[in-house]
């Protein structure tokens, strides 16, 4: 096996003009969008061709999107069912006011640069075989409220403007996403980078913000005119909500205790 190779589903011939890539990330924003689309979109994208390579790993200890130690391995599917580690595409027919053809490139994170750069370089080559004209890719950040931007060319960033985002003052965007964007660009086709804002989590920086996730959707679908229910990725939203305030006010428990417990000792040694 070469060290990237593709497994072929179908769509030959086919042309798309719209593509939108995301990856595990910062709290997993951009996955969450990807594997919404994935599931909800009205009529559901088809399979369209898996991308195999040495430098997917099975599981990352540690963020993926940071190149964390990692171990090869397989992935288990529904019902056990085993599956190499793959950046999958998936193929849209959108019906809004106009028929679009959109490729949803659900993307996975290498292990090194050289391999980073390996994948990005092929799913760029694909897109561009693909007729892609205009890429959208997906991220995360903490630094700026609501949705922000950057992109290969700046009318893009004009355009983002009426849809009343912002350019972001983040000056990196690391990982899979970003590279494919640059990549494509290479190959003539036009990168916007959509992030959400979220929150750092300094236990797992992937745990799942489907509040962020769900506001990323909506302009996204704003943009490309999508039709899709984020109800869904709002209730999760709720109920982190809820767990983050409940593990607040637990911990607000336990620093009242000690803080009460080191007063007692502290009045113990008084007469």
């Amino acid at each position: 096996m070469n060290n990237v190779t593709r497994r072929d589903i179908g769509g030959e011939g086919l042309k798309a003009e719209y593509a939108i890539v995301g990856a595990s990330g910062l709290r997993s924003v951009a996955k969450i969008v990807i594997q919404e689309l994935i599931e909800r979109l009205k009529p559901r994208p088809q399979l369209l061709l898996e991308l195999y390579a040495y430098g997917l790993p099975g599981v990352y200890y540690g963020a993926s999107y940071l190149a964390s130690p990692s171990a090869p391995g397989v992935e288990m599917g529904r019902g056990g069912v085993v599956k190499l580690p793959a950046v999958r595409f998936y193929h849209a027919s959108v019906k809004s006011r106009k028929s679009r053809e959109i490729i949803i490139v659900d993307g996975y994170q290498a292990y090194n640069s050289l391999n980073q750069y390996l994948v990005a370089d092929k799913v760029a080559e694909l897109l561009s075989n693909l007729h892609v004209r205009r890429l959208f890719s997906l991220g995360a950040q903490t630094i700026e409220e609501g949705i922000r931007c950057c992109a290969t060319d700046p009318h893009l960033l004009a355009e983002m403007r009426r849809y009343g985002i912002e350019r972001t003052r983040v000056d990196r965007f690391i990982g899979f996403s970003g590279l494919v964007t640059g990549m494509a660009h290479l190959r003539g086709i036009e990168g916007v980078c959509l992030f959400g804002c979220t929150s750092q989590s300094t236990a797992d920086p992937e745990y799942p913000d489907h509040s962020a996730a769900a506001e990323l959707m909506v302009k996204l679908s704003e943009i490309l005119e999508l039709e899709v229910d984020t109800s869904i990725l709002e209730e999760k939203g709720k109920v982190e909500i809820k767990l983050i305030e409940e593990i607040i006010r637990e911990k607000e428990k336990q620093e009242m205790r000690k803080r009460q417990e080191r007063e007692r000792e502290e009045s113990r040694g008084y007469i």
